[in-house]
């Protein structure tokens, strides 16, 4: 019998995704988020806060808080062009407010809770504009960029994503949404990773 592999040759869509940290007396834990068991990209994992680019995220732009070619430089991506790199900081933002509520910008914890409200109640993120907002892209500190592998193992999307690091602002929180994500928790790194190599009954088990 044949066997025939299926290899996805179309492009990955654009991404960020945020690991959010906090310092805890002599360490740090980082903030983790669990997937709808129905989501159809890794539905039951623990996840950093992130997701694809949206077409409104370059209206932003002009609302960071840093140049979009200093954003630029700092993601270090030559092929990429000044507009791109600056909407990736904007995806990464905005994410990160729509799924835990923390909100990068110059914004008082209240009112991004307000905000966050009006957003899970069917407001549109960039009707947000409207609020007078400056977005915060000088919190978020560029870290990696992972791509999908053509022949994926966690479903059918491909995605290329940066990856970027911010602390909780003070007196800012993070939770989940109960709807993209229905479960939140922070640990140490090591303790996330103990956990997932352990295969803990809440936590996706190693594939060997």
């Amino acid at each position: 019998m044949e066997i025939t592999t299926v290899v996805d040759e179309s492009p990955p869509a654009p991404s960020a995704t945020v690991v959010l940290l906090r310092d805890v007396e002599d360490d740090l834990e980082v903030f983790l988020l669990r997937r709808h068991g129905r989501s159809q990209v890794l539905g039951g994992a623990y996840v950093f806060p992130g997701g694809k680019t949206d077409p409104e995220d370059g209206d932003w732009v002009a609302r960071l808080d840093r140049p979009a070619d200093r954003l630029h430089a700092l993601l270090g991506e030559p092929d990429l062009s000044v507009a791109a790199a600056a909407a990736l900081f904007v995806t990464a933002i905005r994410e990160l407010f729509e799924e835990t509520g923390l909100l990068l910008a110059d914004a008082s914890p209240e009112a991004a809770r307000a905000h966050w409200a009006a957003v899970r109640s069917g407001r549109a993120f960039d009707e947000l504009r409207a609020a007078g907002l400056s977005l915060a892209a000088g919190a978020l500190h560029p870290w990696s960029r992972w791509i999908t592998p053509t022949l994926g193992s966690v479903g059918r999307k491909r995605f290329d994503t940066r990856f970027f690091l911010a602390a909780v602002p003070p007196g800012h929180h993070a939770t989940h949404d109960e709807h993209e994500a229905t479960e939140s928790i922070w640990l140490t790194p090591r303790a996330a990773l103990r956990r997932y190599w352990d295969g803990g009954s809440s936590w996706p088990r190693r594939r060997s």
